[in-house]
C-alpha cells in the first residue's frame, strides 16, 4: 500500500491507544459479556472466553490483511495501565479511501472526554498515517451520547439511515455522521 504508514500505538498526554493483541482476550470478555455494553455495538454480547478468543484473532487477521484496525483505549499512569475501552477503523475502502469507525468506553470512564480525545487520536490514524480522505460513523438514533461525542470531535450529520442496525433483534435507524480530511 503506498503513501500509508500503520500505527501500532499513539498517545496524547496518559491515553494510549495499542494495536490490540492475544493478551486482550481476558479484558473483551469481562467488558462485553453484558448486554448493557454492548446495546449499541455491531457485535452482541461476548457469550463465551472462546468467544472473544475467535473476535481477536479475526480481528488480528484484518489488520494483517489492511481492513481494518483495532486499538485498544489505555489509561498509563505511574506504570500503572488501565484498559478502558477500544476504538477500531473498520470497513475500510482504499479505492475510496474511506473508512467507518466504532468506539466503545467502559461506563466508569464516561463523561471525562476521553472518547472526543480518543476520536482526535483515531483521526490522526487514519487522515495522518492511513491517508483516508473520509471518516464516518453508523450510530443508533437512540445513543444520544455517542452521537453528541462525535459531533463535538468534528463529525457532521449527513442524514439517516432507515432501519439500518438491528438491535436485541429490533431494526433501529442510524444517524451517519461523517468527517473530511482537512
Amino acid at each position: 500500500m503506498g503513501g500509508i504508514e500503520v500505527i501500532e500505538e499513539i498517545n496524547d498526554g496518559n491515553l494510549y491507544l495499542r494495536k490490540i493483541s492475544k493478551e486482550d482476550i481476558a479484558f473483551f470478555f469481562q467488558s462485553l459479556k453484558n448486554r448493557d455494553m454492548t446495546n449499541y455495538l455491531s457485535l452482541g454480547p461476548l457469550m463465551s472466553y472462546e468467544h472473544s478468543k475467535r473476535l481477536i484473532k479475526n480481528y488480528l487477521k484484518s489488520w494483517e490483511k489492511y481492513l481494518q484496525f483495532n486499538y485498544v483505549i489505555e489509561i498509563r499512569d505511574n506504570q500503572k495501565i488501565t484498559k478502558i475501552g477500544s476504538v477500531s477503523l473498520w470497513n475500510i475502502n482504499w479505492i475510496h479511501q474511506r473508512s467507518g469507525t466504532g468506539i466503545w468506553i467502559l461506563p466508569t470512564f464516561w463523561e471525562r472526554g476521553i472518547g472526543t480525545k480518543t476520536i482526535a487520536l483515531i483521526k490522526i490514524i487514519g487522515f495522518n498515517h492511513l491517508n483516508l480522505n473520509r471518516i464516518e460513523a453508523h450510530i443508533a438514533l437512540k445513543n444520544d451520547r455517542s452521537i453528541k461525542m462525535f459531533k463535538n470531535s468534528g463529525f457532521i450529520e449527513e442524514g439517516t439511515l432507515k432501519e439500518y442496525l438491528s438491535i436485541n433483534g429490533e431494526f433501529q435507524d442510524a444517524l451517519l455522521v461523517a468527517c473530511i480530511k482537512i
